[in-house]
């Protein structure tokens, strides 16, 4: 560069501030450009060596820079930081020929802008962002064609607003954010062929919502939110038709509510969350009939609840969150496991007294971790601890299983 140039320029900076900065100048980490001009988007599409092009970084964009992105193949059409937008803006992304576009960082969106993007003809169009929804633009966003449209961003709708949205022309329409749901809105979302029946943010039901839900015509009912339920609610829940029902939500559970549950074929039974069950709730969980019940979150058993699951037909025997057996009738506890018939699964067993694990190893088919991995413990109940001599042929037995498993 001549030296009266760079001598111009340095004027310029010195003039003008670090505010200056060279039009066609762009930073090689993509992400962290701001904003583009179409000039600049130009020349970045001519130059780009790579795969996939990110601009996840971008706060705002004109009509202008849009079309030069739509038309440009290697962009992966996200747009995580875009907070606003304008029709003439969406038309021209609506002309992206790739695969997907997300606009996640829009919290707002007029009907006209909406209306504008819908012509989006690809696969997929995710608007997390969005927070709220007015019936016009829920109507708008119902004409997409495409194979799916996230809405996860929406805590709450109405039934008006969820009745446009029930004209959509795609595949799938999915609302998982819902955190509240209400009866007249559960009803339109179940006459809604486009919904994915899941609704995983959603912590708790009434007996009306739940009754309006158990009308899905859908495959599948997800309500993975829920925390709690009670028998009554259930009951309604239990006319479901489809399959399967999941509450793998759930942190508690009574004896009445459990009866019902295990009456239900179509409940995928499923509990990684409810980490302890009372003598009754375990007796009524054993006569599940559906196909296999998974009580993967227990963290402790009685001796009355490990009887009563080791008798049951469809218990998969699985006890990956029991870690100890330190309660008083813990001997009880591992001779009632002992007695299941199909095999009985401790994975992550660390603390057992030797009485225990005497007695739960009388169970030819138990798996646990070696032996010399666990830290052997004083009786729970009191009573005098004594050396634990290991029986002839176990380990042999443990190391068997280990090698056939891996």
């Amino acid at each position: 560069m001549p030296t009266l140039t760079r001598l111009l320029l340095l004027f310029a900076c010195l003039l003008l501030g670090p505010l200056v900065v060279i039009a066609d100048e762009l930073p090689k980490d993509t992400n962290t450009i701001e904003s583009l001009t179409p000039e600049q988007a130009r020349k970045l599409a001519a130059e780009f060596k790579g795969q996939t092009l990110h601009l996840n970084g971008l706060t705002t964009l004109d009509a202008d820079t849009a079309k030069v992105l739509a038309d440009f193949k290697a962009w992966n059409g996200q747009l995580p930081k875009l907070t606003a937008l304008d029709a003439d803006t969406a038309k021209a992304l609506a002309d992206f020929k790739g695969q997907e576009l997300s606009l996640n960082g829009l919290t707002t969106l007029d009907a006209a802008t909406a209306k504008a993007l819908v012509e989006f003809k690809c696969i997929q169009l995710y608007l997390n962002g969005l927070t709220t929804l007015d019936t016009a633009t829920a109507k708008a966003l119902a004409e997409f064609k495409g194979g799916r449209l996230d809405l996860f961003g929406l805590t709450t709708l109405d039934a008006v607003t969820a009745k446009a949205l029930t004209e959509f022309k795609g595949v799938y329409l999915l609302v998982h954010g819902l955190t509240t749901l209400d009866a007249d809105t559960a009803k339109v979302l179940a006459e809604f062929k486009a919904w994915d029946g899941q609704l995983p943010k959603l912590s708790i039901v009434d007996a009306a919502t739940a009754k309006a839900l158990a009308e899905f015509k859908g495959q599948t009912l997800q309500l993975n939110g829920l925390t709690t339920l009670d028998a009554d609610t259930a009951k309604v829940l239990a006319e479901f038709k489809g399959h399967p029902l999941g509450l793998n939500g759930l942190t508690t559970l009574d004896a009445d509510t459990a009866k019902v549950l295990a009456e239900f074929k179509a409940w995928d039974g499923q509990l990684p969350k409810l980490t302890i069950v009372d003598a009754a709730t375990a007796k009524a969980l054993a006569e599940f009939k559906g196909q296999t019940l998974h009580l993967n979150g227990l963290t402790t058993l009685d001796a009355a609840a490990a009887k009563a699951l080791a008798a049951s037909d469809t218990w998969n025997g699985f006890l990956p969150s029991l870690t100890g057996f330190e309660s008083p009738d813990s001997v009880a506890v591992a001779k009632a496991l002992a007695t299941r018939k199909g095999p009985l699964s401790l994975p992550n067993l660390k603390t057992i007294s030797p009485k225990t694990l005497s007695a739960l190893i009388e169970k030819e088919d138990v798996e646990i971790p070696l032996i010399k991995t666990l830290e052997l413990i004083p009786e729970p109940d009191g009573s005098v601890t004594e050396d634990f001599v290991i029986p002839k042929g176990f380990e042999t037995r443990q190391k068997r299983r280990q090698q056939q498993a891996e």
